[in-house]
Protein backbone atom coordinates (compact mmCIF):
# COMPACT_ATOMS: atom_id res chain seq x y z
CA UNK A 1 0.00 0.00 0.00
CA UNK A 2 1.22 3.16 -1.28
CA UNK A 3 1.09 5.96 2.19
CA UNK A 4 0.11 9.29 0.21
CA UNK A 5 -0.60 10.14 -3.65
CA UNK A 6 -0.75 13.36 -4.88
CA UNK A 7 -3.39 14.31 -8.38
CA UNK A 8 -3.34 17.41 -10.34
CA UNK A 9 -6.96 17.74 -11.18
CA UNK A 10 -6.10 19.89 -13.92
CA UNK A 11 -4.21 17.06 -15.30
CA UNK A 12 -6.36 14.49 -14.85
CA UNK A 13 -10.08 16.51 -15.87
CA UNK A 14 -9.27 20.03 -17.13
CA UNK A 15 -8.44 23.77 -15.79
CA UNK A 16 -12.25 24.14 -16.23
CA UNK A 17 -14.61 21.57 -13.95
CA UNK A 18 -17.86 22.00 -15.13
CA UNK A 19 -19.75 18.40 -15.58
CA UNK A 20 -20.82 16.48 -12.81
CA UNK A 21 -19.81 13.76 -14.59
CA UNK A 22 -16.49 14.35 -14.46
CA UNK A 23 -15.92 13.94 -10.60
CA UNK A 24 -17.63 11.19 -10.43
CA UNK A 25 -15.33 9.39 -13.02
CA UNK A 26 -12.53 10.68 -11.41
CA UNK A 27 -13.63 9.59 -7.96
CA UNK A 28 -14.06 6.39 -9.60
CA UNK A 29 -11.10 6.30 -11.06
CA UNK A 30 -9.19 6.66 -8.03
CA UNK A 31 -6.63 4.05 -6.26
CA UNK A 32 -7.96 2.17 -3.55
CA UNK A 33 -4.78 1.34 -2.41
CA UNK A 34 -3.18 4.25 -1.01
CA UNK A 35 -3.73 5.96 2.71
CA UNK A 36 -3.87 9.24 1.62
CA UNK A 37 -4.69 11.27 -1.57
CA UNK A 38 -3.65 15.17 -1.93
CA UNK A 39 -5.66 16.76 -4.73
CA UNK A 40 -3.83 19.71 -6.21
CA UNK A 41 -6.14 22.09 -7.83
CA UNK A 42 -3.15 24.61 -9.34
CA UNK A 43 -4.62 26.06 -12.05
CA UNK A 44 -8.35 25.48 -12.08
CA UNK A 45 -10.20 28.76 -12.82
CA UNK A 46 -13.58 27.20 -12.52
CA UNK A 47 -15.54 25.12 -10.94
CA UNK A 48 -19.40 25.08 -11.45
CA UNK A 49 -22.15 24.18 -8.57
CA UNK A 50 -22.94 20.61 -10.48
CA UNK A 51 -19.10 19.65 -10.42
CA UNK A 52 -18.56 20.60 -6.97
CA UNK A 53 -21.79 18.97 -5.67
CA UNK A 54 -20.65 15.94 -6.84
CA UNK A 55 -17.01 16.46 -5.84
CA UNK A 56 -18.60 16.61 -2.29
CA UNK A 57 -20.46 13.62 -2.42
CA UNK A 58 -18.36 11.14 -3.83
CA UNK A 59 -15.51 12.47 -1.53
CA UNK A 60 -17.95 11.74 1.51
CA UNK A 61 -18.04 8.18 0.34
CA UNK A 62 -14.46 7.39 -0.13
CA UNK A 63 -12.98 5.44 2.82
CA UNK A 64 -9.49 7.25 1.96
CA UNK A 65 -8.70 10.32 3.35
CA UNK A 66 -8.35 13.39 0.29
CA UNK A 67 -6.68 16.20 0.93
CA UNK A 68 -7.36 19.35 -1.21
CA UNK A 69 -4.33 21.70 -1.99
CA UNK A 70 -3.74 25.44 -3.69
CA UNK A 71 -7.33 26.41 -4.04
CA UNK A 72 -8.09 29.10 -5.47
CA UNK A 73 -10.84 31.83 -3.91
CA UNK A 74 -13.53 31.27 -6.05
CA UNK A 75 -13.02 27.17 -6.14
CA UNK A 76 -12.52 27.49 -1.76
CA UNK A 77 -15.68 29.24 -1.61
CA UNK A 78 -17.54 27.08 -3.75
CA UNK A 79 -16.46 23.95 -1.88
CA UNK A 80 -17.23 25.47 1.03
CA UNK A 81 -20.85 25.91 -0.02
CA UNK A 82 -21.42 22.64 -0.66
CA UNK A 83 -20.02 21.32 1.97
CA UNK A 84 -22.34 23.32 4.67
CA UNK A 85 -25.73 22.71 2.24
CA UNK A 86 -24.24 18.79 2.28
CA UNK A 87 -23.46 18.55 6.24
CA UNK A 88 -26.90 20.61 7.18
CA UNK A 89 -28.96 17.92 4.75
CA UNK A 90 -26.75 14.47 6.50
CA UNK A 91 -27.55 16.63 9.84
CA UNK A 92 -31.44 17.08 9.22
CA UNK A 93 -31.70 13.51 8.71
Amino acid sequence: MVDITEIRIEKEIHKNLSMRSSAETFFNDLDSNVAKIIIDFDNVEFMSRSFAQEYVYQKNQQKIEIIEKNMSDFVKKMLDIINKNYNDAINSL
